[in-house]
C-alpha cells in the first residue's frame, strides 16, 4: 500500500530539485492510491502550466475543484489560468467565488472581476465592479485608475481625468496615474502629438486614446514593448536588415526598427483600415523612408481567402481580428506571407491577434528559405501548437516575453 505522506513529501522534493518527470510519476502514483488527492492534482497542474500546457493545467485544477470547491489557492490558479486563456465568463465566476470566501481580499478580485468585465466590452457592468472596490477601500488609487482607464474607452474624457486625479491625491508618486492624466489631458487639449527622444533620436507619435496599450507607452516617452525591441537590436546578427513587420498596427514598432535599428527596409502588413491612416501618419511625421508599403490592406492566413474585420469589445485597435462570422464587417483578403513576400528577409514580427499558427503555416516557404530571426506573439492556449511548429522548421525558443494572455517568443533557427 502506498504511505500517501511519505510519496508526497518525495514528490514535493523532486519537484523543488526541477526533476519533474520522477515528480511527475511520483504524483501519478498517488492518485492511483488515492484518486482524490488534491495536492497531487494541483501539483500536477502546476508542472503542465511551467511547460506552456495551460489546457492540461486548467485539467487538472478543475479535477481537483470539483472536489474541494473552497481551496482558496486552487480558486486563485484557476482565476489566474482562465483569464489568461481568455475564458472570461469562467474567471469571472472563480473571482466572484474568491471574493465570498476572502471578504477582506475582495478589492483584488473585484479588479480582477471588472478587467475580465472590461475586455468584453462590458463597461457598466465593470464600473460596478470597480466602484464596490472602492466601497471596500476608498483609499484604492488603483480603483480609480481602472475607472479612468475604463471611462476612456467611453469617451468620457473629463471623468477619466478626474478619477486619475484622485489617484494621484491617494499616491501622488503612481506613475502609471501620471501617465494616464497626461494622456487624456492631451486628448482634451487636442495637443495629441507626443515627442521624446530615443538615444538621441527624435520621435513623435500620435495619441488617439483609441490604442490605448501602445500610446500610454509613448506617452510615458517609450516605445510599446521596449524589452522586446531593444532585445532584438542586441541580438539580430544581421546588419540594416530587412524585416517584415506582421500586425504593424499605427507603427510603434515600425518606428524603432527604421530609426533606431536602421533597418534597410520595413515592410509592414496591416489590415484595419483607420490603423493604416495613423500608420502612415507616423511613418510620414518621423519622416522614415525606407518602409515598403506595398502590403498593406492584407491580413495573413495559411492560405487566401476573404474575411472580415473584427473590433476588439474593449476598443482597442491593437487588439483588432479577423473573423469569418461578422455581421456586416469590413471584408479584407487574406493572404500568406509566402505568396505575398518574395524577397529575402532577415526578421519577422508575428502579432496577429490569436492567428498565429496560421499564419506561420502560410509562411513555411519563407521560414526555410531564409531562416530569419523571429519575435511571435503567442497566446497561451497555442503554446502547445506553437512548439510544434518549431519542430517542423527547426527552430528554437530564444527567449520568452510574458504578458499575461499572451508570450512574445524570440526564435531563431537551429544550425
Amino acid at each position: 500500500m502506498t504511505d500517501v505522506n511519505q510519496e508526497f513529501q518525495t514528490a514535493l522534493k523532486f519537484q523543488k530539485e526541477g526533476k519533474l518527470k520522477e515528480a511527475e510519476l511520483t504524483y501519478i502514483k498517488i492518485l492511483k492510491s488515492d484518486s482524490n488527492h488534491v495536492a497531487s492534482l494541483i501539483n500536477l497542474g502546476l508542472i503542465e502550466q511551467g511547460k506552456g500546457k495551460l489546457n492540461e493545467a486548467t485539467q487538472f485544477y478543475k479535477y481537483a475543484f470539483s472536489i474541494d470547491g473552497n481551496n482558496i489557492s486552487l480558486l486563485y490558479l484557476l482565476g489566474k489560468i482562465t483569464q489568461e486563456l481568455n475564458q472570461l465568463d469562467e474567471a469571472i465566476t472563480y473571482w466572484q467565488k474568491l471574493a465570498q470566501l476572502k471578504p477582506d481580499s475582495a478589492l483584488e478580485f473585484y479588479g480582477n472581476i471588472g478587467n475580465s468585465l472590461v475586455q468584453q466590452g462590458k463597461f457598466d457592468e465593470g464600473l460596478n465592479y470597480f466602484r464596490r472596490g472602492l466601497e471596500i477601500s476608498p483609499k484604492s488609487f488603483q480603483a480609480h485608475q481602472a475607472i479612468g482607464n475604463l471611462l476612456i474607452r467611453q469617451d468620457k474624457l473629463l471623468e477619466a481625468k478626474l478619477e486619475f486625479s484622485k489617484a494621484l491625491e491617494i499616491n501622488p508618486n503612481y506613475q502609471i496615474a501620471k501617465v494616464w492624466f497626461t494622456l487624456v489631458d492631451k486628448l482634451l487639449k487636442g495637443d495629441n502629438i507626443i515627442s521624446f527622444n530615443y538615444q538621441n533620436i527624435p520621435i513623435k507619435f500620435e495619441i488617439t486614446g483609441k490604442n490605448l496599450a501602445v500610446e500610454v507607452s509613448n506617452v510615458g516617452g517609450n516605445f510599446y514593448e521596449l524589452t522586446e525591441l531593444e532585445f532584438i537590436r542586441q541580438n539580430l546578427k544581421s546588419s540594416n536588415p530587412v524585416i517584415v513587420d506582421l500586425g504593424a498596427n499605427t507603427g510603434n514598432h515600425l518606428i524603432y526598427f527604421s530609426k533606431i535599428m536602421q533597418a534597410a527596409k520595413v515592410i509592414p502588413i496591416e489590415f484595419h483600415p483607420n490603423i493604416i491612416a495613423t500608420l502612415k501618419k507616423h511613418i510620414s511625421i518621423n519622416q522614415v523612408t525606407n518602409i515598403d508599403l506595398s502590403k498593406l490592406g492584407y491580413a495573413i492566413g495559411k492560405n487566401r481567402s476573404t474575411s472580415f474585420v473584427k473590433e476588439h469589445p474593449a476598443k482597442d485597435l491593437c487588439l483588432t481580428e479577423i473573423a469569418d462570422n461578422v455581421t456586416n464587417g469590413t471584408e479584407v483578403v487574406v493572404v500568406s506571407l509566402d505568396e505575398l513576400i518574395k524577397e529575402k528577409v532577415d526578421f519577422i514580427k508575428v502579432d496577429v491577434q490569436g492567428t498565429e499558427i496560421e499564419a506561420l503555416a502560410g509562411a513555411k516557404n519563407l521560414i526555410s528559405s531564409y531562416q530569419p530571426d523571429m519575435l511571435v506573439e503567442v497566446a497561451k492556449s497555442h503554446i502547445k501548437d506553437f512548439h510544434k511548429f518549431l519542430e517542423q522548421v527547426r527552430y528554437q525558443i530564444v527567449q520568452g516575453f510574458d504578458h499575461g494572455r499572451y508570450v512574445n517568443f524570440y526564435i531563431k533557427h537551429t544550425k
